[in-house]
């Protein structure tokens, strides 16, 4: 299944190919599982004298239970898309790594529970 991925550039402009890779990479990350239905992609340029030529990318995946947000500020576009999206995919591992620990400590308290009863 396809991930809906809402891209605002703020007047900037990104090539189709890093749109394909965008959204390719945010589909591989809901391959197997169905905790995420859509992803949002802000770039926008930072203003100011020191940070004229930075620019900052946040990506949000809807995920179920909660959305998981990773942003990066970097002198190129492409860069702080990557490293937004690298974030963003940590944090996604570590909340399937701990949901999934929460469902095996709920199955090893029932199987004791089970155990018990006999």
């Amino acid at each position: 299944m396809a991930i809906n991925v809402e891209l605002h550039l703020d007047h900037l402009q990104i090539s189709k190919d890093t749109q394909d890779w965008i959204e390719t990479k945010i589909n591989q990350l809901e391959e197997g599982h169905h905790d995420i239905s859509g992803a949002y992609l802000s770039i926008k340029q930072l203003s100011g004298k020191p940070t004229v030529n930075m620019y900052q990318a946040k990506m949000v995946l809807y995920h179920k239970p909660d959305n998981i947000a990773g942003s990066h500020k970097s002198a190129s576009i492409p860069e702080a898309i990557q490293e937004a999206y690298e974030a963003a995919e940590r944090q996604l591992r570590k909340s399937r790594s701990h949901l999934k620990d929460r469902r095996k400590r709920a199955h090893g308290n029932r199987q004791i529970e089970d155990d018990s009863i006999d």
